[in-house]
């Protein structure tokens, strides 16, 4: 029987496949389409021309850890994204663009050369043969109490037949909406849980991506970054970039039209997509191809939900698509269930990482030499924690700072702290699942689901989140950059209680995962 089972092979079921293999668990990985990497998709087809990324194409480095040790482990080459010179915004469609007062709009952000399909193609590479098998889709999933048993619809000789999978533990990494789509429980999942599958859009799922390729990249002799925004009702783009590498030159810009509004322009997409980059950047950017990719069309990318939605808010999960279920048989994964950059690649190594937490086998040890986390292992995880709290500042103002370049100046603090926090649960969660130590079979889960340990683990991170908090106002009262922002500057009170809501839904959320990690090491390993 396999130990685990992973459905979805984009880059939270690739980096998870590979951290289980690594750990000697048996891992078999299906996937719908025929090709690994979700929503991971480089376009090379123009031979010599620029590689371009029709999904996911940046990462930050400064602000996303998991995302840079990850390219770096693969030994794969990266490059800034191009963000200099002049930034345009069109916001009349009968004058000239004008120019933005801004520099460096991206962050600091990075790209792969080749593409971030290198990243997926490469997890797969590091995958023993058989583990992936793509063209499965995934129809029902029955809990059989001791194991699960997945249901995958396939064609094979133009004939459709349901091919019956056994395992220990499923982990489901499909965007949550799709699950509750086109997936049968059975048991049919509490209606707490179903809510929570339907609430959290999908990231990617309204947005086309329209390309065009060039023989050099003409807007860097004009003193222009390739970057443009565009804001007035007839826009075709809203949002313009330099999307060259080394092999060539290119401009990607994502469509403003609304899935069903485009709908009708279809076949003139390409058409009005060239017009629009030559009203920008001028006669030079007329392409006669221009490549365009609609996610709102991709079958396993857009739910009907998603594309119902009026106003789609960022992919922020509810925790209990973080919690296990079915007795810990069932979990789900992927960048829209993460703690932390949900909707980034960053969150979907997130994920990654806390279902390998949770899944790791526990060290078989002698039952009578057994010792539990306490101890010299208790006080290295307070030793650690106490240094943590230390690097909370700097990765609060590593946020703040990427957030300002970028020009994105909603709400920045709140969203700041949040992200610091919830980067430092994550952190101290992997550390805790990291210690080598027993778990304790004198320290089982009690049967209301609580473990005893979790009191004595928490409470390090007394008072953690108030003196963050404190910190932080101390900062942005002396912060030049924040000084126009009277807001971020000296926040209201009623924005301090916001602050102060969100962070306690945090820890609320770090202390049950916890326990569950607590509860989990408490269960013998599968045999």
């Amino acid at each position: 029987m396999i130990d685990v089972a992973i459905v979805g092979a984009g880059l939270t079921g690739l980096a998870l496949a590979r951290s289980l293999q690594a750990q000697g668990l048996r891992v078999a990985m299906f996937e719908a389409r025929d090709r690994v990497g979700g929503r991971i998709l480089t376009d090379a087809s123009a031979g010599s021309g620029a590689r371009v990324d029709l999904g996911a194409s940046w990462y930050w480095p400064d602000t996303e850890p998991r995302m840079a040790a990850l390219v770096e482990s693969l030994a794969l080459k990266s490059f800034a994204q191009p963000d200099q010179g002049h930034v345009l915004s069109l916001a009349d469609p009968a004058r000239a663009p004008d120019v933005l007062d801004v520099q460096g709009i991206h962050g600091g952000a990075r790209r792969l050369s080749g593409g971030m399909g290198q990243l997926t193609q490469s997890l797969h590479e590091q995958l023993l043969e058989g583990i992936v098998k793509l063209d499965h889709r995934l129809v029902a999933v029955h809990d059989a109490q001791d194991h699960v048993e997945l249901h995958f619809a396939r064609v094979e000789s133009g004939v459709q037949h349901v091919e019956r999978v056994a395992a220990r533990r499923v982990v489901l990494t499909l965007p949550p909406r799709l699950l509750a789509q086109l997936v049968r429980f059975q048991p049919a999942l509490s209606p707490s849980t179903t809510q929570a599958l339907t609430t959290v859009p999908t990231w990617m799922a309204r947005e086309a991506k329209a390309v065009a390729r060039f023989e050099r990249p003409f807007w860097h002799a004009q003193g222009q970054s390739g970057s443009a925004f565009v804001s007035h009702p007839q826009a075709v783009l809203r949002e313009v970039w330099d999307a060259s590498d080394e092999q060539g030159a290119a401009l990607v810009g994502f469509c403003a039209m609304a899935p069903d509004t485009r709908r009708p322009f279809e076949r003139s997409l390409p058409l009005l997509t060239s017009s629009q980059f030559t009203q920008l950047f001028g006669p030079e950017a007329h392409a006669d191809s221009v490549l365009v990719k609609d996610w709102s069309l991709d079958t396993w990318t857009c739910s009907e939900l998603d594309r119902s939605d009026a106003e789609p808010m960022p992919p922020q999960a509810d925790p209990l698509l973080r919690r296990p279920h079915w007795s810990g048989r069932l979990l789900f994964g992927g960048t829209e269930t993460a703690r932390h950059a949900a909707g980034h690649m960053e969150g979907a190594l997130e994920s990654a990482a806390r279902l390998a937490d949770f899944l790791r086998p526990r060290r078989q040890t002698d039952p009578f030499t057994h010792q539990p986390l306490e101890g010299d292992a208790l006080l290295s995880f307070q030793a650690w924690v106490e240094q943590e709290r230390q690097g909370t500042m700097p990765r609060y103002r590593q946020h703040l700072n990427q957030m300002l370049a970028r020009q994105d100046r909603d709400r920045v603090t709140q969203r700041a702290l949040l992200a610091t926090v919830e980067q430092t649960y994550t952190r101290a969660l992997e550390q805790l699942a990291a210690l080598e130590v027993g778990w304790g079979v004198n320290h089982a889960a009690v049967p209301s689901g609580r473990s005893e340990l979790t009191p004595r683990v928490l409470s390090p991170f007394s008072g953690f989140s108030k003196s963050l908090v404190n910190d932080a106002l101390a900062f942005n009262a002396s912060s030049c950059a924040l000084s126009n922002f009277d807001t971020e500057h000296r926040p209201d009170a009623d924005y301090l209680q916001a602050i102060t809501v969100d962070l306690a839904a945090a820890w609320r959320e770090f202390a049950w995962a916890t326990n569950d990690l607590l509860c989990s090491r408490s269960r013998p390993s599968p045999e």
